[in-house]
């Protein structure tokens, strides 16, 4: 027996990590691929199979992995964005899987998610999405400009193509506690989902 589990994704600033905090403090569990990616980087498969395909160039000269570098190829070549999101998403959903716990609600914050087949444990999906503008004044810390998120979100599936393969499109165009308050029926749902569940 498992809980139920929600993905939460969305284009880059749309406030993921916003919503995932917020999931969190009303009793969710959280799993984030991001962090799950950083330490793949930082062990010895990931690595080498990025030197088998782009040799030293993606390496800093202490041998570590360059993710500036890594980025920059992935979002300018379509086949070396495909490989990534090949090799990468089967390996972050198997640990994923490992993690889900027996009960409650477990929030999966995987930015990528729709480019990879969705993974059977995967109940429902919460895709966020804002205007360009704001997602990069919310970015801009982190050096993703318009010009540069634009760039990226050509590898993308289309904002309706995305909204279409979800349960919940939300739109982040006001307040946090405006997104909070769009939150709160997508939360009532998986609490349900997840007390059917215990209950059987």
């Amino acid at each position: 027996m498992r809980g139920a589990v929600i993905v939460l994704t969305g284009e880059p600033g749309a406030g993921k990590s916003t919503a995932a905090g917020w999931f969190v403090r009303q009793g969710a569990a959280l799993l984030d691929a991001d962090a799950i990616v950083r330490q793949m980087w930082n062990g010895e498969e990931l690595p080498a199979l990025a030197r088998e395909r782009w040799g030293s160039a993606v390496f800093l000269p202490d041998g570590t992995i360059d993710k500036r570098a890594v980025s920059a190829r992935v979002f300018s070549d379509d086949d070396d964005y495909k490989w990534l999101c090949g090799v990468t998403h089967p390996l972050v959903y198997a640990r994923m899987e490992a993690m889900l716990p027996d009960s409650g609600v477990t929030v999966a914050e995987i930015p990528m998610f729709f480019e990879n087949p969705r993974p059977s444990w995967a109940d429902k999906v919460l895709f966020l999405y804002a205007d360009s503008q704001d997602r990069a004044d919310r970015n801009r810390f982190r050096g993703l400009d318009e010009k540069e998120l634009a760039r990226r979100e050509k590898f993308f599936k289309s904002r309706a193509e995305r909204s279409a393969l979800s349960d919940w499109a939300i739109c982040n165009d006001g307040s946090v506690e405006q997104l909070f308050a769009r939150l709160e029926p997508v939360w009532n749902c998986m609490n349900e989902l997840a007390a059917r569940r215990a209950g059987c």
